[in-house]
């Protein structure tokens, strides 16, 4: 009974490892993912893929460092526009839109949500 007891206690303490471990990959696998939804959502070419995936790893950083040091957020804002500006150079003015309407009531890189809200329209 002890040997079962203690084989069960293994096991879950390798899982509990094995998770943690995802966790730390996390940030390069959530900005590859982010592409490939937008080139699902967009239908982008392989060279859009490619300049946007520096803009958006550039995004993730700028959101990480808004969370760890409150005080910058103004400054990291301006970065966010920034980051949304090269955006609208890499996709078509078709994409853009449609990116920016899915961005949307988040206002992540644009700021148009943000502007949506305080004039009263609807976020639907």
């Amino acid at each position: 009974m002890k040997k079962l007891f203690i084989v069960a206690l293994v096991a879950i303490g390798i899982s509990g490892f094995a998770q943690e471990g995802k966790k730390k990959k996390g940030h390069e696998v959530t900005t590859e993912m982010r592409v490939k939804k937008m080139t699902e959502e967009l239908t982008l070419t392989a060279d859009q893929q490619k300049q946007i995936l520096p803009v958006l790893e550039e995004q993730a950083t700028i959101q990480k460092a808004m969370k760890d040091n409150p005080e910058s957020k103004e400054e990291n804002r301006a970065k966010m526009k920034e980051a949304g500006k090269k955006m609208k150079t890499i996709l078509t003015p078709e994409q853009f839109e449609k990116w920016k309407a899915n961005m949307g009531p988040k206002g992540k890189g644009n700021g148009e949500g943000k502007k949506k809200k305080e004039s009263g329209e609807s976020e639907e």
